[in-house]
C-alpha cells in the first residue's frame, strides 16, 4: 500500500523546465556516447553519423522545450508529461527547422551553422545528417553518395560516402556543445554528465566527456 501512495506522491508533482531540459540533454549525450561507441570500433560508420542526428536533435529541443516552459510548468504529472512530448513531438525530427529556429532566438549564428569541414559547407552537412537518419536503417532508391561521384581513371562509377566521414559528426558535435554552453548561460542549468548506463564503465563514459566538453572547446 505504501508503494502506492509513493507513486501517487510522485506521480501529482510539477514539473519545471531544469527537469525537462535535463533529461533530453541526457538522452542526447547518450546518442552521442553511441557514436563515439561505433567511432571506436571502426565499423558501421553510418550510424556514427544516425547517432550524432540524433544527439543533436535532442539537444536542440532542450533548449526549445525550455522556451516553452509555460506551456507545462503549471501543469502536473500526466497532463505536463503529455504537454512536454506534444511540443516536442511538434518541433519534428528536422535538423534544419531545429537550428533555424535557434538561430532566430540567437542561440547559434549563421557562422555555426556555415563553418566548413573537409570540403564540405554546414548547410551540406546538416542535409547529410538528415539524409543518414533515414539511409542508415532503410534503403533508398536515391542515396546520397550518388551526388558526390569520385572521377577515376577506371571505367568503374565510384562515389564518396559523406555518411560513412567524420564531418557531419564533428560538426554535429560543434553545434550540439554551442547550445548546451547557451542553455548553461542563458538559463543557469547544470548540463548533465552523470553516466548514461550502468552498463558502461566508468572510465568509457569519463574519456567520452573529457573529449566531447574538452576538445570540443
Amino acid at each position: 500500500m505504501s508503494k502506492i501512495k509513493t507513486k501517487m506522491v510522485v506521480y501529482a508533482q510539477k514539473i519545471n523546465k531544469q527537469k525537462v531540459a535535463q533529461t533530453w540533454i541526457f538522452y542526447g549525450l547518450k546518442d552521442f556516447y553511441i557514436s563515439f561507441e561505433f567511432e571506436d570500433a571502426n565499423k558501421w560508420h553510418e550510424y556514427s553519423t544516425f547517432f550524432c542526428h540524433q544527439g543533436l536533435e535532442k539537444i536542440c529541443k532542450a533548449y526549445l522545450l525550455l522556451i516553452e516552459a509555460l506551456q507545462y510548468e503549471n501543469l502536473t504529472g500526466k497532463q505536463a508529461l503529455d504537454r512536454v512530448d506534444k511540443i516536442a513531438r511538434g518541433f519534428g525530427h528536422e535538423l534544419q527547422k531545429l537550428l533555424g529556429l535557434l538561430c532566430l532566438k540567437g542561440v547559434l549564428s549563421s557562422t555555426d551553422i556555415s563553418q566548413k569541414y573537409e570540403g564540405f559547407t554546414g548547410e551540406e552537412l546538416i542535409k547529410i545528417l538528415e539524409k543518414a537518419y533515414i539511409e542508415s536503417r532503410y534503403p533508398v532508391p536515391e542515396p546520397i553518395h550518388r551526388k558526390y561521384p569520385v572521377k577515376t581513371n577506371s571505367s568503374l562509377k565510384m562515389s564518396q560516402d559523406p555518411i560513412r566521414m567524420t564531418a557531419p559528426i564533428k560538426i554535429s558535435r560543434k553545434i550540439a556543445l554551442k547550445i548546451l554552453v547557451k542553455i548553461k548561460s542563458d538559463f543557469s542549468i547544470i548540463i548533465p554528465q552523470k553516466k548514461a548506463s550502468s552498463k558502461i564503465a566508468d572510465k568509457d563514459w569519463k574519456r567520452f566527456c573529457n573529449i566531447f566538453f574538452g576538445e570540443n572547446n
